[in-house]
């Protein structure tokens, strides 16, 4: 019995001592090494161009890129095993950061790319929208997460990817009238319209005003321009006088003005033009040159009196 026990020892130890020596001589490259790698791309004419804020959603196209990094030929084996068995990688996408004035979405949030020896791809899509706020040409941003989970030995993998945009001059403005567009005056009057322009888009902007027609024989003169910062309105004047030759008038005119806005620090990069039209009456009797006359005659009387007085003291 005892003999059998020393016998069962020996071959115990003999079994360890050869398990070892096979462990010992397996090189380390023969360790199956797999390792996954993602890649997010997109076109670069889709952010160059700028993105106009409110009424433009831009897409652009996203391809994903996935690949299995091997070392040794028993890591490409095993991964061939995979090749072999129609394993996909799942992909999934999400958007950890973004631009605070813009928002973002992302077509398929999980991506399906067949495991294979190759690099293989897939595509999506992101969807990107600003805010009337967005600064013109500032600095925009969305952050793209991607990962895949670790399948099986292929370890898993994590990255951000960041796309970079800008966004468009907004040129809006908003014209409020507090005094209307239309007065009746005399020939003598002069008729002013204050007008109150406010910025509603993404930067400072110039306001140009233009005179489009002047009636024939009326002096009409208008603000040359003035310059809004964000969110900011003032004030600009247009001023009408009507003819003022000897008679009874009755005069009506139209007068339009052409505002353009453009981006202060670059005055070539305008937007549409806006026409406001004002009408002017001018009505009653023109009497030019009498008022002096009337004058010298009012301070003859006054000096006649004054002379009558005294004379009778």
């Amino acid at each position: 019995m005892a003999k059998l026990i020393k016998s069962a020892e020996s071959t115990i130890i003999l079994l360890i001592l050869l398990v070892s020596l096979f462990a010992v001589s397996i090189p380390v490259i023969a360790i199956p090494t797999l390792n996954s790698n993602i890649n997010v791309v997109w076109g670069e004419k889709d952010t160059v161009k700028p993105v106009i804020p409110r009424d433009e959603i831009r897409k652009l196209n996203l391809t994903v890129q996935f690949k299995v990094d091997y070392g040794g030929d028993f890591a490409y084996g095993a991964l061939v095993a995979y090749e072999s068995q129609n394993v996909n990688a799942v992909i999934d996408l999400t958007i950890s950061d973004r631009s605070p004035w813009c928002s973002a979405d992302l077509g398929l949030e999980t991506v399906l790319i067949p495991l294979t020896t190759e690099l293989t791809q897939s595509s999506s899509t992101l969807n990107l929208q600003l805010r009337d706020d967005a600064p013109a040409y500032g600095d925009g941003y969305v952050t793209i997460k991607a990962s895949v989970v670790p399948m099986g030995i292929i370890g898993g993998f994590e990255k951000e990817f960041t796309l970079n945009f800008a966004p468009e001059y907004l040129p809006r403005i908003n014209v409020n009238l507090p005094e209307g567009t239309t007065k009746s005056i005399g020939p003598l009057d002069s008729a002013v319209f204050p007008v109150e322009i406010s910025n509603l888009g993404n930067a400072r902007t110039t306001v140009f005003f233009k005179i489009e027609d002047i009636p024939k024989g009326w002096t009409v003169a208008v603000t040359d321009d003035i310059t809004l910062d964000d969110s900011t309105g003032k004030l600009a004047y247009l001023t009408v006088k009507p003819p003022k030759e000897f008679g009874y008038h009755y005069d009506q005119k139209s007068i339009m003005v052409k505002l353009t806005p453009a981006r202060a620090e670059d005055l070539t990069n305008i937007g549409e033009p806006l026409y406001v039209t004002f009408i002017v009456l001018s009505r009653g009797f023109s009497t030019p040159g009498f008022e002096a006359i009337g004058f010298i005659g009012a301070l003859a009387i006054v000096m006649l009196t004054i002379f009558i007085i005294r004379k009778r003291k």
